[in-house]
């Protein structure tokens, strides 16, 4: 154990998993709240008809305005379970952006541990990553995924 684990005020941080599953859990539930509260943007619903599309054709082409093939073709199979509308497209980064908090435990043995905490929390409540993980574009999942990968 460390100085910096014995330095008053710590104990509370004592179960930072828990900590981390309680910010995870809250963050999930504040993105999944009237996710479809909000009509389409132009880009989502550009987006979301090609996922139709896709659906209906079976075919697909990458094409560089769409953002890259993730979102298409996961939403075809959301869709397919799911159904079609302003909550099932914006659900795949929602869930993604609700989780990321859970990032922060692969940077444990490089923080401390009111600093893993404090990270956790920056994902759960940043106004610009909570929009856009509410929001169907890849922004958020380029960012949870690469920050998860490099963890």
């Amino acid at each position: 154990m460390s100085l910096a684990d014995r330095a008053p005020g710590t104990d509370r941080l004592r179960s930072v998993p828990a900590l981390l599953v309680g910010i995870t859990v809250v963050a999930l539930l504040a993105r999944l709240y009237l996710l479809d509260l909000r009509v389409a943007h132009w880009d989502e619903g550009r987006v979301g008809y090609d996922v139709l599309r896709y659906m209906a054709t079976g075919a697909w082409e990458y094409r560089p305005i769409v953002h890259g093939p993730f979102l298409p073709h996961v939403n075809r199979f959301v869709f397919s379970v799911l159904g079609a509308n302003d909550y099932t497209m914006r659900l795949v980064p929602a869930i993604v952006g609700g989780l990321f908090p859970l990032s922060a435990w692969l940077y444990r043995e490089h923080l401390r541990r009111v600093e893993v905490v404090a990270l956790a929390l920056l994902f759960a409540v940043e106004p610009i990553l909570f929009y856009y993980s509410r929001f169907m574009r890849n922004d958020v999942l380029v960012a949870a995924f690469a920050f998860t990968a490099l963890g």
